[in-house]
Protein backbone atom coordinates (compact mmCIF):
# COMPACT_ATOMS: atom_id res chain seq x y z
CA UNK A 1 0.00 0.00 0.00
CA UNK A 2 2.92 2.18 0.68
CA UNK A 3 3.53 2.15 -3.44
CA UNK A 4 0.49 3.28 -4.28
CA UNK A 5 0.14 6.49 -1.50
CA UNK A 6 3.91 6.88 -2.73
CA UNK A 7 2.59 6.86 -6.22
CA UNK A 8 -0.52 9.13 -5.45
CA UNK A 9 1.89 11.67 -3.82
CA UNK A 10 4.70 12.14 -6.91
CA UNK A 11 1.03 12.83 -8.79
CA UNK A 12 0.06 14.64 -6.40
CA UNK A 13 2.61 16.61 -6.53
CA UNK A 14 3.20 16.55 -10.19
CA UNK A 15 0.00 18.19 -10.69
CA UNK A 16 0.25 20.99 -8.36
CA UNK A 17 3.14 22.03 -10.09
CA UNK A 18 1.74 21.79 -13.53
CA UNK A 19 -1.11 24.07 -12.21
CA UNK A 20 1.49 26.52 -10.92
CA UNK A 21 2.59 26.45 -14.17
CA UNK A 22 -0.60 27.03 -15.39
CA UNK A 23 -1.10 29.58 -13.29
CA UNK A 24 1.99 31.56 -14.38
CA UNK A 25 1.25 31.41 -18.05
CA UNK A 26 -2.35 32.64 -17.64
CA UNK A 27 -0.71 35.46 -15.92
CA UNK A 28 2.19 36.43 -18.63
CA UNK A 29 -0.70 35.33 -21.45
CA UNK A 30 -3.02 37.86 -19.68
CA UNK A 31 -0.21 40.57 -19.55
CA UNK A 32 0.69 39.87 -23.19
CA UNK A 33 -3.10 39.81 -24.50
CA UNK A 34 -3.92 43.14 -22.87
CA UNK A 35 -0.56 44.92 -24.09
CA UNK A 36 -1.22 43.85 -27.41
CA UNK A 37 -5.50 44.86 -26.95
CA UNK A 38 -3.75 47.85 -26.16
CA UNK A 39 -1.88 48.67 -28.95
CA UNK A 40 -4.24 47.71 -31.09
CA UNK A 41 -6.90 49.92 -29.80
CA UNK A 42 -4.37 52.76 -30.36
CA UNK A 43 -3.44 51.64 -33.96
CA UNK A 44 -7.15 51.78 -34.90
CA UNK A 45 -7.57 55.17 -33.02
CA UNK A 46 -4.99 56.46 -35.38
CA UNK A 47 -5.96 55.36 -38.51
CA UNK A 48 -9.93 56.04 -37.74
CA UNK A 49 -8.38 59.96 -36.73
CA UNK A 50 -6.68 59.48 -40.10
CA UNK A 51 -9.61 58.57 -42.36
CA UNK A 52 -11.59 61.41 -40.35
CA UNK A 53 -9.19 64.32 -41.48
CA UNK A 54 -8.83 63.01 -45.04
CA UNK A 55 -12.76 62.84 -45.35
CA UNK A 56 -12.85 66.13 -43.77
CA UNK A 57 -10.65 67.53 -46.33
CA UNK A 58 -12.75 65.71 -49.36
CA UNK A 59 -16.01 67.11 -47.93
CA UNK A 60 -14.42 70.49 -48.01
CA UNK A 61 -13.52 70.06 -51.89
CA UNK A 62 -16.50 68.77 -52.91
CA UNK A 63 -18.28 72.10 -50.76
CA UNK A 64 -16.01 74.43 -52.70
CA UNK A 65 -16.77 72.73 -55.90
CA UNK A 66 -20.46 72.62 -55.68
CA UNK A 67 -20.11 76.73 -54.25
CA UNK A 68 -17.95 77.32 -58.06
CA UNK A 69 -20.20 75.42 -59.61
CA UNK A 70 -23.35 77.33 -58.60
CA UNK A 71 -21.23 80.43 -59.38
CA UNK A 72 -20.81 79.33 -62.83
CA UNK A 73 -24.42 78.41 -63.45
CA UNK A 74 -25.60 82.20 -61.75
CA UNK A 75 -23.08 83.92 -64.37
CA UNK A 76 -24.71 81.76 -67.02
CA UNK A 77 -27.91 82.13 -66.18
CA UNK A 78 -28.02 85.68 -65.70
CA UNK A 79 -26.00 86.41 -68.94
CA UNK A 80 -28.56 84.55 -70.87
CA UNK A 81 -30.88 86.94 -73.12
CA UNK A 82 -33.24 84.90 -72.93
CA UNK A 83 -33.76 85.12 -69.02
CA UNK A 84 -32.67 89.02 -69.14
CA UNK A 85 -35.54 89.61 -71.50
CA UNK A 86 -37.45 87.29 -69.05
CA UNK A 87 -36.76 89.15 -66.70
CA UNK A 88 -37.44 92.65 -68.02
CA UNK A 89 -41.01 91.36 -69.28
CA UNK A 90 -41.92 90.43 -65.06
CA UNK A 91 -40.87 94.11 -63.84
Amino acid sequence: MTDSSTEKGKILSMLEEIHGQLEELESVLEDSFSEHRNKLNMTEREKIFHTANKLSIMENKVAQLDLHSQEEQEIVYNQSPKVQNLNLAFK
